[in-house]
């Protein structure tokens, strides 16, 4: 786990081909702005004005819709807007989000999109916002499986089959980690589309046993006493060995024979779904 005070960058919604390019050139390639609109709780920076209030108004209502499904509740206001830079390009969306934390709130947060327009608005600003709202609810890093998987839950269906895919290929290939063991991971595997499948595959599983609040819980308190006791705290299961059992059963059973529940999407579906 990071030191309290120290940056945590989030790499959201991976695509095929194009991981290391959201973990490294995001961050460094040159934007040309020409553009910015700003909101209650998003300041954006685009290439046209159109395209910031288009990300920033979706940014807000992805904000209250997110925050009311995992929390119950609408978040306070920011003090200062998160920042937000759009890099449109021809291809599918990514996105990275960077905190800061001190004295158990954020600090300061960061996010930068990039993709075709209805990408970013069907995956990308879903995924991210969903990154803040965990943030301001813990306070601190929120394990990278639990971050990353429950942020995909907001992502639109297409995205959300997309990784129930790699999740089976990842199991056919026995490339999977343990439970016991993926709880503990800080930083991002060699292996991040497989990571993120699983992340996603397990946090989608928990969701649907027990619902947002419950999976939050067991996240909190598996930081807090251990993820063995949480496990048999939130789920009635003895431990994450058997968690894993029921896992892979649920997966082999159901998750690839039914469509994944829309109730966790904020709608702004692609064309192309």
């Amino acid at each position: 786990m990071v030191a309290p005070d120290a940056p945590y960058v989030l790499v959201g919604g991976p695509k095929t081909g194009r991981i290391l390019f959201a973990l490294s050139a995001l961050g460094f390639m040159p934007l040309l702005m020409g553009a910015s609109h700003r909101t209650e709780n998003f300041a954006v920076e685009a290439g046209s004005l159109d395209v910031a209030k288009a990300v920033a108004e979706h940014a807000e209502v992805c904000r209250k819709v997110i925050a009311r499904q995992w929390l119950g509740k609408d978040l306070p206001s920011w003090t200062v807007p998160c920042p937000v830079k759009v890099n449109l390009t021809k291809g599918e969306a990514g996105g990275v989000t960077s905190f800061g934390f001190s004295r158990g709130r954020v600090s300061d947060q960061t996010m930068t999109v990039e993709g075709r327009l209805d990408r970013i608005l069907a995956s990308a600003i879903p995924h991210e916002v969903t990154h803040t709202v965990f943030a301001a609810y813990f306070g601190s890093p929120m394990p990278r499986w639990a971050d990353e998987g429950a942020s995909l839950l907001s992502e639109d269906l297409r995205e959300r089959k997309r990784h129930d895919q790699i999740t089976v290929d990842l199991l056919t290939r026995h490339a999977d980690i343990p439970l016991g063991r993926l709880f503990r991971v800080e930083d991002y595997p060699q292996d991040l589309m497989g990571f993120y499948g699983q992340g996603y595959s397990i946090s989608r599983f928990l969701v649907e046993m027990g619902g947002r609040p419950r999976f939050l819980a067991f996240v909190r308190d598996g930081l807090k006493g251990g993820w063995d006791l949480s496990t048999k705290t939130h789920y009635g299961l003895a431990d994450t060995r058997e968690l894993d059992r029921a896992w892979r059963s649920w997966h082999k059973i159901v998750a690839t024979r039914t469509t994944p529940s829309d109730d966790l999407v904020v709608r702004a579906q692609s064309s192309e779904e």
